[in-house]
């Protein structure tokens, strides 16, 4: 552990690390808190709203931290990152994406589980699952994307519904946002979308809702820059704490015991 220059220094950063609710990981000199000191994370789409809200706050109690956010689809960020993209935290929908990375992050935690579900319109006159056939307007993510991944067993477990999604997205966010915008009639997202938008959009649940789970990983990258980012580790210390993980829970996702 590195010495503090002054008293003072100590105690900005353990009132700081209070505010946001967890214990720092190793704490740095008090000139890293000056200057401009960045932690990239990549994360699936599902988290934008959650991530978003947690990078501001830690941000806030430390001004000399920029939290980089990536967001999109799991299996994309995990060929970006296999391609070279820097990332020094990594929080992916699914296994499979986290496993595709595993040179470069090898030791992932099981982190949040979340549910798709048939979400409509408030005011949508569908009610059941079987509402999907005929010439309702419906779409889902791609099939190789996790929010697809769990689309597909769920709609196959149940075996409720017999039309084809008029069209297959990208990510959760891009379905999302097209059921928001009106395009369709009805959309497979995850719950957390629901719980984000409560005004707007009401869920459908399947009954296998095993089938229709994803979990979710998170992982501390092994590469040296990442290594060597004092920062890096204590967000996600922070992203792994309690208070993050109430939040999570507070905002629909079921949290991993740690």
């Amino acid at each position: 552990m590195k010495r503090f220059r002054s008293i003072a220094g100590v105690s900005a950063i353990l009132a700081l690390t209070a505010s946001v609710g967890f214990a720092p990981v190793g704490l740095a000199d008090s000139s890293s808190t000056s200057g401009t000191h960045t932690v990239t994370v990549f994360a699936a789409s599902s988290l934008t709203k959650v991530y978003t809200a947690l990078a501001a706050k830690f941000q806030a109690a430390f001004p000399g931290v920029s939290i980089k956010l990536s967001f999109g689809s799991s299996t994309t960020l995990a060929t970006q990152i296999n391609a070279g993209a820097p990332a020094d935290i990594f929080a992916s929908a699914d296994i499979p994406s986290m496993s595709v990375v595993s040179q470069t992050f090898p030791k992932p935690s099981n982190y949040l589980v979340n549910q798709v579900v048939i979400a409509v319109p408030k005011g949508s006159n569908i009610n059941k699952e079987s509402d999907l056939n005929g010439s309702t307007k419906w779409l889902q993510c791609a099939h190789a994307v996790p929010c697809g991944i769990a689309a597909d067993a769920a709609l196959k477990s149940d075996g409720v519904v017999t039309s084809t999604p008029v069209s297959l997205e990208s990510s959760d966010a891009s379905a999302l946002a097209k059921l928001l915008a009106g395009s369709v009639d009805a959309a497979v997202v995850f719950k957390t979308d629901i719980i984000a938008n409560p005004t707007k959009i009401r869920a459908i649940p399947f009954k296998d809702t095993a089938a229709a789970s994803s979990q979710y990983q998170i992982a501390l990258s092994n590469q040296r820059s990442t290594v060597k980012n004092h920062w890096a580790k204590t967000f996600y210390s922070y992203l792994i704490g309690f208070q993050a993980r109430k939040y999570l829970a507070a905002n629909g996702f079921e949290v991993n015991s740690k």
